[in-house]
């Protein structure tokens, strides 16, 4: 016979599972999944990228500012038309070397507003003998900059040995590519994990 004593132990047992189900659970979460789910639930909304772009602008407006940004000769196209380039001047003279290729074009959804900004950095003197002017070296300086450009948390590296940054709504991700490129993916996380912007 089951007596009353029985069933509130029985559902205290419960809790205790539920609760430790619970714990468990999120410990195993990965610490990059942690820090998407607290930045998203901060209600914080970075929507600004560069150049006056942002999130949520239509691909019209994207081409706009590309052409006005052409105009002041801030801006060219990259490489076979694909991108749009800006060349990062170092702040010592001395190092023209180090001047940086900065290649972008956004991503957009089927409402053709802007949801992520692919961007590609390189040396402008590259070459494949010179080993002080490769993506290995070149990634703590685009880190560098990213974090002047973008304050806030720092990058933490990911299961997949990728950088990434997150304030609020905005993810920055930071991988090399190849032995000249480092690519960097800016991405409204609201968009990607709750399509919410229409």
């Amino acid at each position: 016979m089951i007596t009353i004593n029985s069933m509130r132990t029985f559902k205290i047992y419960k809790l205790l599972i539920f609760t430790f189900s619970f714990f468990l659970i999120y410990s195993c979460q990965s610490d990059y999944t942690k820090l998407v789910k607290d930045e998203l639930a901060s209600g914080n909304r970075y929507d600004s990228i560069f150049h006056g772009l942002e999130f949520g602008q239509t691909r019209k407006e994207f081409y706009d500012i590309c052409w006005e940004l052409n105009k002041e000769g801030i801006a060219t196209h990259g490489q076979n038309n694909d991108y749009v380039q800006t060349i990062l001047e170092p702040k010592d003279s001395l190092e023209a070397t180090k001047r940086m290729v900065m290649l972008f074009y956004a991503r957009f959804n089927a409402y053709n507003k802007i949801t992520a900004m692919d961007m590609k950095f390189s040396y402008s003197a590259w070459a494949p003998w010179n080993k002080d002017l490769q993506s290995d070296k070149l990634l703590p300086a685009v880190k560098d900059t990213l974090l002047k450009w973008y304050p806030g948390n720092e990058f933490i590296t990911t299961k997949n040995n990728a950088i990434v940054k997150v304030d609020g709504n905005r993810q920055i991700q930071v991988k090399i590519e190849s032995d000249r490129d480092v690519s960097v993916l800016i991405e409204n996380l609201e968009y990607k994990y709750n399509s919410l912007v229409k």
